[in-house]
């Protein structure tokens, strides 16, 4: 009888996380209409930003657009960040002529701004949501490309909507608080080896301890919109809410398609070795073959040629993705045996 009892309220709890997730995603589906959510995919990757290179003006000019839009939402600024920007120093090789004088040390900057959670206890924790936002600018010469003479990497797939997604999250957060708190990263110089996020996990303005868990974006293209690809899929204990919050948007969740090794080329990895569980959420991708070669760092990576409904159900779900990890009461963790489980013991003393 008691077996019988469990099994009942069992089913009974599947059935209502099932309508939950079903209500909330329509929430989120009705408030992010596809105008307002694409508009930062647009611009990002117009050819006005000129592929969004590091060392380039125009990086700057996305900075901004994305630290005005936080501004916009009511973001907070964090401690010591003044403006939204993290600044920082990224070294190249050759040296570049910047105000004047040549210089092989160029400025950069994060952006990143916060919600305050609603919970008295859970709001003390953060989750960060990150993308990168630089790519890697203009080709030397122009070519051929898809029928039209092209020169500008406008890296729609890569990361422009990865981040817009986070800048649709941040303005849904905004309105729709979740119970902890959650920081909104975008980093600049990932193309030039994770400088940004390399940055941030060493200067961090909030407590390491505090961050409990990254949901990072990050892309190359995608070869099936059925899905979404979660890098780091089976290593932490967050799954389940993410696959909760794809399955509400029609998508299921792939591997990573080259073994394991796309976790240790993002954004994630910086956070992850300090400890915090950090997968990356990225387009579907069932294998790594001509597809996706075919954009990932080409000129005919733009948005005229993205499946846009593909894209409304990637950023819809990663942010119902968000709203689960950050509204459960258990704290994320690497699955008992992972390389980053004890960096993780020793961050929360576990």
């Amino acid at each position: 009888m008691m077996k019988q009892l469990l099994c009942s309220l069992l089913f009974c709890y599947c059935i209502l996380s099932v309508s939950a997730q079903s209500t909330v995603s329509a929430e989120i589906a009705e408030f992010n209409s596809p105008k307002i959510a694409l508009a930062p995919l647009r611009f990002l990757a117009s050819d006005e930003l000129k592929g969004r290179n590091t060392i380039d003006p125009e990086i700057n000019v996305a900075a901004r657009y994305i630290s005005e839009a936080f501004r916009s939402f009511g973001l907070k600024e964090v401690d010591g960040i003044v403006d939204y920007f993290q600044p920082f120093k990224v070294k190249i090789e050759e040296e570049v002529r910047i105000n004047g004088k040549n210089t092989n040390l160029v400025p950069a900057k994060n952006v990143m701004g916060w919600i305050e959670g609603t919970d008295s206890i859970l709001k003390n924790e953060f989750i960060i949501l990150s993308s990168h936002y630089d790519h890697i600018g203009v080709a030397a010469e122009p070519k051929m490309e898809e029928g039209k003479l092209d020169n500008i990497y406008n890296g729609a797939r890569d990361n422009a909507i990865g981040t817009a997604a986070v800048i649709d999250a941040a303005r849904y957060f905004a309105k729709h608080p979740t119970k902890r708190s959650i920081l909104f990263i975008t980093y600049s110089a990932e193309e030039m080896g994770l400088v940004g996020s390399k940055y941030f996990a060493l200067h961090p303005p909030i407590p390491l301890k505090r961050i409990i868990y990254n949901l990072n974006i990050d892309n190359a293209s995608y070869n099936d919109t059925t899905a979404i690809t979660l890098v780091g899929l089976d290593r932490t204990t967050a799954d389940e809410d993410i696959r909760k919050a794809c399955t509400a948007f029609g998508l299921s969740i792939l591997p990573d398609p080259i073994q394991g090794k796309l976790f240790y080329g993002s954004d994630n990895l910086p956070l992850a070795e300090k400890g915090i569980p950090a997968p990356t959420y990225s387009l579907g991708m069932k294998d790594f073959g001509p597809t996706i070669l075919n954009r990932y760092h080409q000129l005919s990576d733009e948005v005229g040629n993205f499946n846009l409904n593909y894209a409304m159900k990637f950023i819809n779900s990663y942010i119902l993705a968000a709203k689960n990890i950050a509204d459960n009461p258990v704290q994320p963790k690497w699955k008992t045996g992972d390389e980053f489980e004890n960096a993780w013991k020793e961050l929360y003393k576990n």
